[in-house]
């Protein structure tokens, strides 16, 4: 039993380490970011991981609450963190994004939601929009809304609560995706298309966006992933995308003759240039590919 509880007392013992958090469950894992803002710069600490017990997390809703903030107030004591609050992903089964283009002369305000409401059928939300939290975001001459059932909102902040930990904000992850890229969305030709492509797991991750607008979110089977790639450029109305590639650190994607073969460009990014690392001891390499969409999460806010 001593022998069991030495690694825990050296936990409470360690001085704990203020900042803020940055917050991830995907791919049947907890993702856990911490990291501090110094004079505009992104400063990481450290990432922590730890398994989600099955039944605990579905298609990115929580669903056992109480074991949920349990767990996350045991990888922060693992990792001796401290924050008053945290922000979390939303992975893209949890939340429905749609583009609107509003009548002249209106804004996302109170008074849009009658006429919102008259455009329910269009939306073609898999919940009523009355018990939806409705988030708005410009872009360009439309709008790109995200709604999240009520219920759900809920349970993310129950969750956080229970953790010790008030929910400072909830992005979809296409949104944080976004601030890797090397230059805004909002200064690309309304028409351009421009993706991301996350080659790590056992399926690569794309996402599309049409200007500044998100418009795809795929996940292709890796064996296959050129040839589902292939045929998912050929639907972009003649016009090829520019790529930006995530990939591990050590590994070298062919990217020269992945561009012959689709036609298009193909770049890679690497999202820990974006920050720096305030201590390499407590940094461990090579991160989950989950820590790069907190980099992009933890950059909200931050000056480009």
């Amino acid at each position: 039993m001593t022998e069991q509880l030495a690694p825990l007392r050296e936990q409470l013992l360690r001085p704990l380490r203020m900042g803020r958090v940055a917050v991830a469950m995907e791919a049947d894992a907890l993702t856990l970011l911490a990291y501090q803002t110094i004079g505009g710069q992104l400063q990481l600490q450290s990432w922590q991981q730890a398994p989600l017990p099955s039944g605990v997390v579905e298609a990115g809703v929580p669903l056992l609450t109480e074991a949920l903030g349990d767990l996350i107030g045991d990888v922060l004591l693992q990792g001796g963190l401290q924050a008053p609050g945290a922000r979390a992903l939303l992975p893209p089964e949890a939340v429905v994004l749609r583009s609107l283009k509003l009548p002249a002369g209106r804004q996302p305000d109170a008074e849009i939601m009658p006429w919102l409401m008259g455009q329910e059928a269009a939306l073609a939300l898999p919940f009523p929009l009355a018990e939806a939290a409705v988030s708005w975001q410009q872009r360009g001459d439309h709008w790109l809304l995200a709604c999240l059932p009520n219920e759900q909102l809920d349970r993310w902040i129950d969750t956080f609560a229970i953790a010790g930990l008030d929910l400072h904000g909830l992005e979809p992850s296409v949104l944080a995706v976004e601030r890797l890229l090397p230059a805004p969305l909002q200064q690309q030709d309304p028409q351009q298309w421009t993706g991301s492509l996350d080659v790590r797991g056992e399926s690569w991750q794309l996402l599309l966006w049409r200007g500044a607008v998100p418009l795809r979110q795929l996940s292709l089977a890796s064996a296959s992933g050129l040839d589902e790639l292939q045929a998912v450029i050929a639907e972009l109305d003649g016009q090829p995308p520019t790529l930006w590639v995530l990939a591990d650190p050590e590994l070298t994607p062919p990217l020269e003759s992945w561009s012959q073969q689709l036609g298009c460009r193909m770049e890679r990014i690497d999202a820990l240039s974006q920050a720096a690392v305030s201590d390499a001891e407590a940094w461990v390499s090579p991160a989950p590919a989950a820590v790069d969409r907190l980099i992009g999460l933890a950059l909200g806010g931050q000056p480009r």
